[in-house]
C-alpha cells in the first residue's frame, strides 16, 4: 500500500481501502507499482490511478460492491496479456485478480477450480504434482480464465477441445456486486463473450490423467524460406488426409534466431504411448529437411515453460489475426512471402494455431457462443519491437500481412476473428457472433443494464 499518492485516488476508495488493510493496493508513487502494472502490452502512456489486489474471492465481492455502489469504474486484469492492454485505463481503476490464483482439485479427482487470476504458470504445475493435466494454451504468464474465455487454443485442443468448451462450471461477480454461479445462461454467454457480464471469480473445468509426454521444437532447415514452409504444408496436407492422431498436435511458427528466420514446428506428443508419439515424430521429420530436433521425452510445466520462451516477454507494436478454413497454394504462398518479409527484430514472428476437425470443439455447441466451430487455422502475426524507430516499418509489414491474408479466396476465410488477438476498433461483435448476437445483446441489457462491465470486450 501507498499513502504518499492518495490524492489521486477517489476520496471514497481511499477511505473504503483504509479500512479494509487486507487489500493490497498500489499507485504510480509506490515503488513496486512499475513490477504490478507491468503487462504484456506495453503502453507508457496508460496508467491506472490505483491499482486494487485483492487476496481472496470475498474481499474481491466486497470491493466490487463498494465500486458499483459508489458508481466507481474500473477494468479488471486477470493474466494481463491482451495485446490490446485493455485490461488498464488511464487514471482509472484496476481489479488485479492475480492473487486469486487458486487452483483447487475436486476430491473426485476429475474437475479442478481455478481462481480467476491464476496464470497457465499456476496451473499447470499445480496439477503435474496429482499426475494431472488440463487443457491449456502455450505461454505461462498468460491468465488461465482469460484464455479459456474467448476460445483458448492451445496444444491439447484436439483431443481436449479449446479453452472455452472446459467451463463446466463459474462464479461470477454480477452487476450487483454479488457473487452468483453462473446460470446456464450466463455460462452460454461467458463461453465465447467472456467478461462482459461479470467479474469471473472462478471457472471449474475437467482435468486428465496425464504425467509424461514427447514436445520439443524441430528446426527446418531455412534458408529458402517459402520453399521450406511450401514442402511442410504439402506434406503436412497428405499426413493429415491419412489422418493424425488426436495426441499430435503440430504448431507452425517462423521466428527470428541469431542466425536469421528460421520455420520451426512445436511438436506435441499428448499420449503415454510415447513410442507410437515417436513413429509419428519420424512421419513429421521427413516433411522437410531438420537442421535441429529438440523433441523429447518431458512433462506438461517442463514444456510449457519451454515453449513460453519463443514468445516476447513484452510487446510494444500489436498483433494481428485471420481465420483460415484451409491452408491452401494461395494462403501457404502469402506466408512465405511476408515471412521473408519479415523484420530481424526478436519480437517479429508467425504462428498458426490448428483446430483440427476430429477436436471435440469443432462443431456446433448449443451451449456456447463461440463462432468458429469448424476445422481451421487461427493466424497470430505479432509485429513488435524495442526499438522505437522500427516500430513504424514493423507495424506496416503486420498490416500488409494480413490485408494480403484477407485479399485470398474470401470462401476459404470464416466470418469471425479470434477475438483475443483482434483490435477493439476491428471488431464487428454483430458478424463475429451472428445468431447469438440478440441473445447476447438481451442478456447484457438484463444482466448488466447500468453498463457496469462496458470497458471488458466484446462490447454491445
Amino acid at each position: 500500500m501507498d499513502s504518499s499518492n492518495a490524492q489521486a485516488i477517489p476520496p471514497k476508495l481511499q477511505g473504503f481501502l483504509s479500512e479494509h488493510g487486507t487489500i493490497e493496493w498500489v499507485t504510480p508513487a509506490s515503488p513496486e507499482y512499475a513490477a504490478i502494472r507491468w503487462a504484456f502490452a506495453r503502453l507508457p502512456d496508460v496508467n491506472p490511478c490505483v491499482i486494487v489486489r485483492p487476496p481472496t474471492i470475498p474481499e474481491a465481492v466486497t470491493l466490487v460492491a463498494f465500486l458499483i455502489a459508489n458508481g466507481i469504474p474500473f477494468t479488471v486484469r486477470a493474466g494481463g496479456h491482451d495485446n490490446f492492454g485493455r485490461s488498464f485505463q488511464d487514471q482509472g481503476v484496476t481489479l488485479d485478480l492475480r492473487l486469486i490464483n487458486h487452483v483447487e482439485i475436486d476430491p473426485s479427482g476429475e474437475t479442478v477450480r481455478i481462481g480467476g487470476g491464476a496464470l497457465l504458470g499456476d496451473v499447470i504445475p499445480k496439477l503435474h504434482e496429482q499426475g494431472l493435466m488440463a487443457a491449456t494454451g502455450t505461454i505461462s504468464v498468460v491468465g488461465y480464465v482469460g484464455w479459456a474465455l474467448y476460445g483458448g487454443y492451445g496444444p491439447y485442443s484436439t483431443q481436449f477441445g479449446l479453452g472455452v468448451d472446459q467451463i463446466r462450471a463459474a462464479k461470477v461477480i454480477n452487476a450487483q456486486g454479488e457473487l452468483m454461479d453462473a446460470d446456464a445462461d450466463l455460462l452460454r454467454a461467458i463461453r465465447g463473450a467472456g467478461g462482459a457480464f461479470g467479474v469471473i471469480a472462478e471457472i471449474t473445468v475437467p482435468v486428465h490423467c496425464l504425467k509424461k509426454i514427447l514436445a520439443g521444437i524441430l528446426f527446418f532447415e531455412s534458408s529458402d524460406l517459402p520453399a521450406v514452409i511450401r514442402q511442410y504444408n504439402h506434406g503436412y496436407q497428405a499426413l493429415s488426409a491419412e489422418g493424425i492422431p488426436s495426441a499430435l498436435n503440430l504448431q507452425q511458427v517462423v521466428i527470428n534466431t541469431p542466425t536469421g528466420k528460421a520455420f520451426i514446428v512445436l511438436f506435441l506428443w499428448g499420449s503415454p504411448d510415447l513410442d507410437t508419439g515417436r513413429i509419428w515424430l519420424d512421419k513429421v521429420s521427413t516433411l522437410a529437411p531438420v537442421a535441429f530436433n529438440s523433441v523429447q521425452e518431458t512433462t506438461p510445466p517442463a514444456w510449457l515453460d519451454e515453449a513460453s520462451r519463443l514468445s516476447p516477454k513484452d510487446s510494444r507494436g500489436r498483433v494481428w489475426t485471420i481465420n483460415i478454413r484451409q491452408l491452401t497454394d494461395e494462403v501457404v504462398h502469402v506466408m512465405g512471402t511476408y515471412t521473408t518479409k519479415m523484420s530481424s527484430d526478436p519480437r517479429v514472428l508467425f504462428a498458426t494455431h490448428e483446430l483440427r476437425p476430429a477436436s471435440p470443439s469443432a462443431h456446433p455447441t448449443p451451449d456456447s457462443v463461440f463462432p468458429c466451430r469448424e476445422g481451421h487455422y487461427m493466424f497470430e502475426i505479432i509485429g513488435a519491437t524495442d526499438t522505437p524507430e522500427d516500430l513504424d516499418a514493423i507495424l506496416a509489414w503486420g498490416q500488409e500481412f494480413q490485408t494480403a491474408l484477407a485479399r485470398t479466396d474470401p470462401g476459404n476465410i470464416l466470418d469471425a476473428p479470434y477475438m483475443s488477438l483482434s483490435a477493439p476498433e476491428e471488431l464487428d461483435t454483430t458478424k463475429v457472433f451472428g445468431e447469438d448476437y440478440e441473445f447476447l445483446a438481451e442478456l447484457k441489457r438484463t444482466r448488466d443494464p447500468r453498463g457496469v462491465f462496458d470497458a471488458a470486450i466484446p462490447q454491445f
